[in-house]
């Protein structure tokens, strides 16, 4: 079996999803409010100061703490209708297309949530391996369940979803330091592709 493994955002995405998901809900205004509310965490993101998973589950409790699961999901189904497809690479989707003609199973592996990488790529036949949102009582936390995935979680998850010994060549697709132990794993690994 061939396998094609996608990173999602900035790779498959022309943009970071949770961003562009947070706006698509609540606008650009309350949008920077967030951010200007956890600016100190945000500049220590980008400084390798404060975790992925810290940030992202600052903007998730901020934003979506409380909120049923039920409603939760269905707002991320509209948006992958009504707003992924906008944000997608063309010349992404193009190797996505070409590594299914081939007849090889192709992945998503993202540290974005499967909540709204599910449906759009349920739709294009891929299999997804995303971050997963806690839930407690049907109502989404803002925390992530288990570690974000992320730089080496992501080959730990591709190890516990797929049968690796049965993967006869392997390719991967990435575009930041998140991706690099993926890019590894793989026979052949394509860093900024689709840029």
């Amino acid at each position: 079996m061939t396998v094609a493994f996608f990173d999602f955002d900035g790779t498959i995405t022309k943009r970071d999803s949770l961003i562009d998901f947070i706006t698509y809900y609540k606008g650009k205004r309350a949008l920077y409010l967030g951010l200007v509310r956890y600016g100190f965490f945000m500049v220590g993101y980008k400084l390798d100061l404060v975790s992925g998973k810290r940030a992202k589950e600052l903007l998730l409790k901020h934003f979506f703490h409380g909120m049923e699961l039920e409603s939760f999901n269905s707002l991320c189904e509209r948006y992958a209708k009504e707003q992924l497809p906008k944000m997608i690479k063309h010349n992404a989707l193009q190797r996505i297309d070409w590594h299914q003609r081939e007849g090889h199973k192709v992945v998503v592996v993202s540290a974005s949530l499967e909540n709204w990488i599910e449906p759009w790529s349920s739709q294009m036949g891929l299999q997804v391996i995303a971050s997963t949102l806690e839930v407690v009582e049907n109502k989404v936390t803002g925390r992530l369940s288990g570690n974000n995935c992320n730089g080496l979680e992501k080959v730990r998850r591709i190890k516990e979803s797929l049968d690796t010994q049965t993967i006869t060549y392997s390719y991967a697709y990435g575009n930041s330091s998140g991706d690099k132990e993926m890019l590894a794993f793989v026979d052949e690994g394509f860093l900024n592709r689709f840029s």
